[in-house]
């Protein structure tokens, strides 16, 4: 009871902080993904993070004046490792374009797919990024 309310609090302050706006994208085509898995999908890249990935293909006017802020990205990443944008969450206090995090999200590398009792499986993975000085952040 006391982790619900700590959740619900936590939730309420961001909605009041920033704009909360939801976008849900059509085009990633799956009859059905998981949403918890035995192994989680993992970033698959030996030359760069994710976080450098997104500042190098991110162009957003309005990202440069976000001093703190946050997305969170619906990746669904299917069994062969290829991505697709599925949400588009902004809880930040500038107005953001969803289609350039949709874009550069379906243009990631592969990832390394989920996994349920040795299966690879189609996996929506909700990626909370963090924003400070205009910039993604660990």
């Amino acid at each position: 009871m006391r982790s619900l309310i700590i959740t619900l609090s936590i939730l309420f302050s961001l909605s009041i902080q920033s704009q909360n706006k939801t976008i849900n994208f059509k085009e990633c085509k799956f009859d059905g993904v998981f949403v918890q898995a035995q192994v989680e999908p993992k970033w698959n890249s030996n030359t760069m993070s994710l976080i450098e990935y997104m500042n190098k293909n991110i162009v957003d006017k309005n990202l440069e004046r976000i001093k703190n802020g946050r997305i969170i990205l619906g990746i669904v990443v299917y069994e062969q490792g290829k991505t697709c944008c599925h949400t588009f969450i902004n809880l930040t206090d500038q107005e953001l374009d969803p289609v350039i995090y949709k874009e550069a999200v379906n243009k990631m590398p592969d990832w390394i797919p989920g996994l349920q009792g040795g299966q690879k499986i189609p996996f929506c993975k909700m990626q909370m990024l963090k924003i400070k000085n205009g910039k993604f952040v660990e």
